[in-house]
């Protein structure tokens, strides 16, 4: 990992976020249009990323290698877990927001965020392990999340939700990547060339979905401050300090914890809006954890060069 090419590469991701904002504000890319951006952009184009990170890269990876990435993934959110939820509980304020509060500074952009970021960092064959880790995300996300932001009255779960491209997309590239699959070269190029979409789509769409936060508001929740904090530099920082202790592989280590330290998801913003959480909030934090994550991200690989 060169320093100088990984901040290169942020800058890069960051100024296709700043092309999606201009065009958000231009209402160039209207919200209807950002909406059906995300949709290819999560349902077409990020599934291929994945099935083409195991197509086409050489990757070394055993059925007990995958078992413990899994097994360490897990480790990951439970870390999160410990951390977030007593300091949520002591924090002041209207504690309807907890669920909310405790969910954005557990579940990270790994989707949109974290595949062209842990890309541009370790290369295209990291695709591979962003891909595990969102296998036992979308299940927490979709489960423990709903009734974290809903509470027990309304979040009641619907398996039909963790049926979705990019869950099945993981969960194909496990046999593929271990099996040595391959598929002719036609095929292979247009998954290709469809997944390529995924770096600037997902910035872009992250760029424009920022665009229709209002400034004024941003800070109105000063609790976002200390979910910023969490997100971005504790839990990230204790995630190193356990898991280097059990993971010897450089990529897999630095993966998980990039990931941990990845801003708030998006999802979150998404998620209140259908369960009647507190939207606000969750923009706000995706806003200022999205910024700021220019900052931190590369500080953490610093500590990971170590």
């Amino acid at each position: 990992m060169d320093m100088q090419v990984i901040l290169n590469q942020m800058v890069v991701l960051f100024v296709l976020l700043g092309i999606g904002f201009v065009i958000g504000k231009a209402k160039v890319l209207t919200k209807e249009g950002n909406r059906a951006l995300t949709k290819v952009i999560l349902f077409v184009a990020l599934p291929c990323t994945i099935l083409h990170s195991v197509l086409e890269s050489k990757i070394d990876i055993t059925v007990g290698d995958t078992m413990f990435f899994l097994l360490m993934s897990l480790l990951v959110f439970a870390i999160a877990f410990a951390i977030a939820i007593p300091v949520v509980y002591f924090t002041r304020g209207d504690k309807k927001n907890h669920g909310l509060l405790t969910y954005m500074s557990v579940f990270s952009n790994s989707g949109f965020m974290g595949f062209p970021v842990i890309i541009a960092i370790f290369g295209f064959a990291s695709a591979f392990y962003v891909a595990l880790f969102n296998i036992p995300f979308n299940v927490f996300s979709f489960s423990i999340g709903i009734m974290l932001i809903a509470g027990s009255k309304n979040g009641r779960f619907n398996p039909k939700l963790l049926i979705n491209p990019p869950l099945i997309a993981s969960l194909l590239a496990i046999p593929i990547a271990l099996t040595g699959f391959s598929t002719p070269h036609i095929i292979t190029e247009a998954i290709k060339l469809t997944g390529n979409i995924t770096t600037p789509g997902a910035m872009i769409v992250i760029g424009s979905t920022l665009s229709y936060i209002p400034l004024k508001k941003i800070f109105v929740e000063w609790r976002i401050a200390v979910i910023t904090l969490l997100k971005l530099i504790v839990i990230p920082l204790v995630t190193w300090l356990i898991l280097r202790q059990f993971i010897s592989d450089p990529m897999m280590l630095g993966v998980l914890v990039v990931i941990s330290g990845m801003p708030t998801a998006a999802q979150s913003a998404m998620l209140a809006v259908q369960y009647d959480g507190n939207e606000q909030i969750a923009s706000a934090g995706v806003f200022v954890t999205t910024l700021l994550c220019g900052i931190t991200v590369p500080l953490i690989v610093y500590l990971l060069l170590m």
